[in-house]
């Protein structure tokens, strides 16, 4: 899924991404479909190499994915320049720009930078999807490329509302929620609430949520002095013991009295 980050040209990276576009199945790019004589003769045809390579279950949650980075992610750009057709793509950035993207019947890749290799200091998403962007927008309107529909899901495959916050399964304790694609099987089964996540770590941390404390024992009575027994072997929480080394720091350091300079104050 490497974008930018080692060498690789358009027409590789066409091919690359045919894997997710096409179900997993790899189409190898052809430049010329046929050449004909005079007559209009065939004199040699050409077919794109396909082979299955991958999963298609695989496939499909990798454009669910590269869907959430056009709809929500580094490409955002490509909704708020008006493309409103399903599609999922990947911005890349080194020392130049890339986009990958595609809908359900045509992908395009752009990239952007100098012929010496120099930088060009700018991202892919300012770059080259923008330019994407006026493309595909241009080639749907034409009838071959019009017909855009949603990504077709395989069996296997199962949506889940997933919870923002902690990633777990979304119930109404966790409103804000997001769906994501998962193989079956493989999907979270943890939901939003139970002891886990962001809220159940600082829960652990603070020493929230744990055991229940035992009922008090009736037979024991307390001290006279209104304290109660084993006040001095009770264990302390985070925050206690954090100010226990201070107060250790303080009593195993006491303060030196003031050197005698032989006056009187």
């Amino acid at each position: 899924m490497a974008l930018g980050s080692y060498d690789a040209t358009p027409l590789e990276m066409a091919s690359a991404y045919t894997v997710f576009a096409n179900g997993g199945q790899r189409i190898t790019p052809i430049l010329i479909n046929s050449i004909r004589n005079a007559n209009g003769d065939v004199v040699a045809d050409y077919k794109p190499d396909r082979q299955q390579v991958l999963d298609p279950r695989v496939a499909f949650v990798m454009t669910n994915m590269l869907e959430a980075v056009v709809n929500n992610g580094t490409a955002i750009g490509v909704r708020q320049r008006g493309f409103a057709a399903p599609a999922a793509g990947k911005t890349g950035s080194s020392h130049d720009g890339w986009f990958a993207g595609y809908t359900s019947n045509l992908l395009c890749i752009v990239w952007v930078g100098y012929d010496d290799y120099s930088d060009i200091h700018l991202s892919g998403a300012q770059t080259a999807a923008p330019i994407w962007t006026e493309f595909m927008k241009r080639a749907t309107a034409l009838q071959q490329y019009s017909n855009v529909k949603d990504f077709s899901q395989p069996s296997g495959v199962v949506d889940v509302q997933l919870d923002k916050m902690t990633n777990r399964l979304a119930n109404a304790a966790c409103p804000d929620t997001y769906t994501a694609a998962f193989i079956a099987g493989t999907e979270p089964n943890e939901s939003c609430d139970q002891n886990g996540g962001i809220k159940g770590f600082f829960s652990r941390m603070v020493g929230l949520g744990g055991d229940k404390a035992n009922p008090p024992n009736p037979q024991v009575q307390p001290p006279p002095d209104g304290s109660q027994p084993g006040d001095s072997t009770k264990k302390k929480g985070f925050f206690g013991k954090i100010a226990d080394i201070f107060k250790d720091d303080k009593s195993s350091n006491p303060p030196k009295p003031p050197p005698n300079d032989g006056q009187n104050h």
